[in-house]
């Protein structure tokens, strides 16, 4: 406890010695965290969303004409039990199309009341978007069935975006995550060049680089921790601050909270992250020097 207190010591005492190295290495740590979160937080709400209107939207089975409404009715609640399901007349579609419309339904005058099929409805509240297609398939089997809409085809669209997105941003991430390292090492190696012949006079007496090295990669764990944590601090305010917007915006989006934007296990993610990513930076350039002095 002695040794690591020592260590600790020695670290924070070069955190004061070399502020603007400091200051460098914590802002660069702190946009590499905050893009990591801002670009999780954004993923999670998209998926979040997604399984929300999956939930909303009915799945309807369509009849052929002639099918008989109140049969495929009772079908369909024994296919889905707890479920609420509703037979639509060819009468009442057409007068839910019109009101959709608004006073562009005037365009249907003129059309019969019996041109749009009869269908029955399914609503089943909060519905994943994979158990809506596994109860569409069920569906199916309805008598009388002509096609079944589980209304998904444009979520899954959205699913398949969300699903390039993750893909595409683990990979920037990524870049984000080496170009970070790089510069933040670069940025450490002037403060460890500073301190040379500190180092060399150490080496001298017999120190290790054990000895040598274990205050300097404490010293970046230290300031990819204070990135992290400011970076966790800002989108926390954010987050405070734009869900209840959200929620005016989009009614339902309700559903989303702050817990959901930013999990306990996103925001020690992000904190660990940014420690591991200080620390390597660090790593990276005391290896350098200790390659060069001979080490």
């Amino acid at each position: 406890m002695h040794a690591l207190l020592h260590t600790l010591r020695r670290a924070v005492d070069a955190l004061r010695r070399a502020p603007f190295v400091t200051v460098v290495a914590v802002g660069t740590l702190f946009v590499a965290v905050l893009l990591t979160g801002a670009f999780a937080a954004a993923l999670g709400a998209g998926e979040r969303l997604l399984a929300a209107w999956a939930g909303e939207v009915p799945v309807s089975v369509y009849l052929v004409r002639g099918a008989d409404l109140e049969v495929a009715r009772s079908a369909a609640e024994k296919l889905a039990p707890g479920a609420a399901v509703e037979a639509v007349t060819p009468r009442d579609a057409m007068r839910r199309l019109r009101a959709s419309l608004g006073e562009q339904g005037r365009v249907l005058d003129g059309l019969g009341d019996d041109v749009l099929p009869a269908s029955v409805e399914v609503h089943v509240r909060g519905l994943s978007l994979s158990r809506a297609r596994a109860l569409a398939a069920r569906l199916r089997e309805v008598p009388g069935a002509a096609e079944v809409d589980d209304g998904a085809a444009w979520l899954s669209r959205l699913e398949n975006l969300l699903r390039q997105g993750r893909v595409v941003g683990l990979a920037l991430l990524a870049l984000v995550a080496v170009a970070t390292a790089i510069l933040v090492s670069n940025t450490l190696r002037l403060a460890v060049y500073a301190r040379r012949e500190e180092i060399e006079i150490m080496k001298l007496v017999g120190a290790t680089d054990g000895y040598v090295s274990a205050p300097i990669l404490l010293e970046g764990a230290l300031q990819g921790l204070a990135g992290a944590a400011l970076a966790v601090g800002v989108l926390a305010a954010s987050t405070w601050a734009l869900v209840p917007r959200l929620h005016e915006a989009l009614p339902i989006a309700a559903r989303i909270t702050r817990a959901d934007l930013l999990p306990g296990s996103l925001l020690v993610a992000l904190l660990l992250g940014g420690t591991a990513l200080g620390l390597v930076a660090s790593a990276l350039s005391l290896r350098r020097f200790l390659r060069r002095s001979g080490g």
